[in-house]
């Protein structure tokens, strides 16, 4: 599952988990076949990968952070982890205790991603999008966070040439299929009589 093709076209990165194994394991093989490596092991699901522009690391969903969702125990929750490209110096870079996952780099650099999140909220809109740098600094709302509708955004891919995004939105407990919308990133208005120098 999840395959990602690299920026030069020769190697695909996925998620793979083999009959009667319990966990998904992240490997690498090129693009003729050839090569394959597995990159991670241990008793852990390790998913949705992706090259980061920096050619030494990828990053990926994982349930290394030992978190289970809220309101579905024992179902391991994920966040995101960073390693480099041999699949070594695993470090977890977010450390929500519901879900971090579906990331994707937009073509500024920034990793988008969906962040499962309860704080200050009900269990029906918790799924906004997010982004952060691709060490994981700079992590912030991107779109939807206090939004009622839709009540998910995921599977987001930046749209090159603009500040736009593609996401799909759906309902929270229902499969990840529904509309595909568009979302611009867009500066918050400054509030009335601020001053846009001040520092």
């Amino acid at each position: 599952r999840d395959p990602q093709v690299h920026y030069d076209g020769n190697k695909i990165l996925f998620s793979y988990r083999k009959g009667g194994e319990s966990y998904f394991h992240l490997y690498e093989i090129g693009v003729d076949g050839s090569g394959l490596a597995p990159l991670t092991d241990g008793p852990y699901d390790d998913f949705d990968p992706v090259y980061l522009p920096d050619p030494r690391h990828i990053l990926f969903s994982t349930t290394r952070g030992h978190t289970y969702v809220r309101c579905m125990p024992p179902t391991s929750a994920f966040v995101l982890a960073r390693a480099k490209r041999d699949g070594s110096d695993i470090y977890l870079i977010s450390r929500n205790n519901e879900p971090d996952y579906l990331p994707s780099v937009m073509p500024d650099g920034r990793v988008i991603y969906t962040r499962w999140d309860y704080n200050d909220r009900g269990q029906t809109p918790p799924q906004p999008l997010f982004v952060m740098n691709p060490d994981g600094t700079g992590q912030t709302e991107y779109y939807g966070n206090n939004s009622r509708f839709p009540t998910t955004l995921n599977h987001a891919r930046g749209i090159p040439g603009t500040k736009k995004v593609l996401a799909v939105a759906h309902g929270h407990h229902t499969w990840q299929a529904g509309k595909l919308v568009i979302v611009e990133d867009q500066p918050l208005p400054a509030p009335p009589g601020a001053r846009l120098d001040a520092v």
